[in-house]
């Protein structure tokens, strides 16, 4: 059953918060009973792209399968992306009636012009032999529209983790990549195969080989 009558009354206030924030900001709403097309309010949505009638990310699926909303009622100042690459820091409100969630009130701060600068900067204290520390962010939520994009960003970010951490990829760590992506549904998209393929520099085939071998020992 949809939560639009209990979240129409949290519209104004998305347009309160798009207002006094700025252009800058992006402001989502999201009915978290319908995932595949659960952004209901959208305000300086041209900063991303979303439109009312979008899916959910596939962060905030994540956070709501892991139950992240019960211990806590935000998740805030993590990275957010689109699939051209313009960052983000995003943060997640979890609108609650008792323990059951309804929606989420997404805010998408556009800081490309402070991380372009940062940037800037890193590069000319490296020149200096300067110090610079780097910290990775908590999480990274892929800001793109469609399912597909979706999963064309899942694909790269899940084979860029394992590459990252295993640069000579055996047959083992890639069985393990087509694990986890299937795990994710991510087989289910059109063309998805075929990204994977070329993600991991082995065959379509071969992919199709491996994915038999995942869903067999599941079996």
């Amino acid at each position: 059953m949809s939560n639009y009558a209990f979240l129409e009354k949290y519209i104004p206030l998305v347009e309160f918060m798009a207002e006094i924030c700025g252009k800058h900001y992006e402001i989502i709403l999201h009915d978290t009973s319908t995932p595949e097309r659960s952004v209901i309010a959208a305000r300086n949505a041209h900063l991303s792209g979303r439109r009312v009638g979008d899916p959910m990310t596939e962060l905030a699926k994540e956070l709501i399968r892991e139950g992240s909303y019960l211990s806590q009622d935000f998740v805030a100042n993590y990275e957010g992306r689109t699939r051209g690459g313009k960052r983000f820091v995003s943060s997640t409100y979890f609108i609650k009636e008792g323990a059951e969630l309804r929606g989420l009130i997404c805010v998408n701060h556009d800081v490309e012009d402070f991380f372009s600068l940062s940037e800037h900067l890193t590069s000319l204290m490296r020149a200096f032999s300067l110090p610079v520390d780097s910290q990775p962010a908590s999480y990274t939520e892929n800001l793109d529209d469609s399912i597909s994009s979706l999963s064309s960003n899942l694909i790269h970010t899940t084979v860029l983790n394992y590459i990252t951490v295993r640069p000579h990829m055996g047959t083992a760590d890639k069985l393990e990549v087509i694990r986890s992506l299937d795990s994710q549904g991510v087989f289910s998209t059109k063309g998805s195969v075929g990204q994977a393929a070329r993600e991991l520099g082995i065959s379509e085939p071969t992919v199709y080989r491996y994915l038999k071998r995942v869903r067999e020992g599941r079996e």
